[in-house]
């Protein structure tokens, strides 16, 4: 297990051996605990807490944990699971995102005939995948334009499917206990109750504070390997074809994100190489049927 699970295990244990806590002046005792669970992946609460104060009021603590020093709040992100977090306006949010750093696709290489950076030689860009984080970094990245609703949304999994938003507790299935209302942000991952707790706040207040940044990586064909890193839902994807001369064009596609993947595009352009009898032991004579304007290193 992770430090960062150990330190979710702790906090539940926390709560579990105590029993009772005191926040905001109110004084609580536990009356359920347990990390919810779903059959359709990880919701957003990581402690869930039903306690009951001195005068008999109820009340749900689901709690989100992060660490402090963690970079993304999600990877590998599909079009359903940007739908999950954003709503039903995700593709025209990470569109509009996108645009405003339109050029560093623009001027980027599509074809590798050497290594130049992370990229291997002998590399065909298919596209490029779209992942969340919490600080800048790296080339293609930016900020979300996003409102406080949809940063709320974001962190407390207010768009989650169903089966996450009512996940299970101790055995049985409790509304909305998957959709966090409260956060703890930590950087020790060994302190007492009353530590925690001193650093949990409504997750309304913490997001409205946050500023939420995309990076897009690259997903490239490697003619060495003859392969890619699997069926990624790209952002802006490369449209490999071969013009009425026979040259071979790649054109950017930026509308609707998240749409193709990288199987489509990777078939395609094993196709179109096959076509130009290109392979690995070869791949330099590709310069002679690429079109002008596509962006090459050799």
């Amino acid at each position: 297990m992770s430090n960062f699970g150990k330190t979710e295990r702790k906090i539940k244990d926390l709560f579990l051996s105590e029993k009772k806590f005191t926040y905001e002046q109110a004084n609580y005792s536990v009356l359920k605990c347990d990390k919810p669970t779903s059959s359709k992946g990880e919701c957003k609460t990581d402690v869930y807490v039903l306690a009951q104060d001195d005068l008999g009021n109820q009340k749900e603590f689901k709690i989100s944990v992060k660490q402090n020093n963690a970079d993304f709040l999600e990877n590998k992100i599909s079009l359903d699971r940007a739908i999950e977090i954003l709503g039903s306006d995700a593709q025209s949010i990470i569109e509009r995102s996108i645009a405003k750093i339109k050029k560093t696709f623009e001027d980027d290489y599509l074809v590798y005939f050497k290594p130049y950076k992370k990229t291997k030689a002998l590399s065909l860009t298919m596209g490029w995948k779209f992942e969340f984080i919490n600080k800048l970094g790296g080339k293609k990245c930016g900020i979300i334009d996003l409102t406080d609703q949809q940063k709320i949304d974001i962190y407390a999994g207010t768009n989650l499917n169903l089966d996450k938003k009512n996940s299970s507790v101790n055995g049985e299935t409790v509304i909305n206990s998957g959709v966090a209302n409260y956060i703890i942000t930590i950087d020790a991952p060994n302190k007492d109750l009353n530590y925690y707790l001193s650093k949990m706040q409504p997750i309304e207040h913490f997001a409205k504070q946050q500023d939420i940044y995309f990076v897009c990586k690259a997903l490239n064909y490697r003619a060495n390997k003859d392969k890619w890193d699997g069926d990624r839902s790209l952002s802006v994807y490369v449209n490999w074809f071969l013009d009425q001369e026979g040259k071979l064009q790649g054109k950017l596609v930026f509308e609707k994100p998240l749409s193709v993947k990288g199987h489509s595009i990777g078939k395609n352009i094993k196709n179109l190489l096959a076509t130009l009898q290109i392979n690995k032991n070869n791949f330099h004579e590709l310069n002679k049927y690429l079109h002008k304007d596509v962006r090459r290193i050799q």
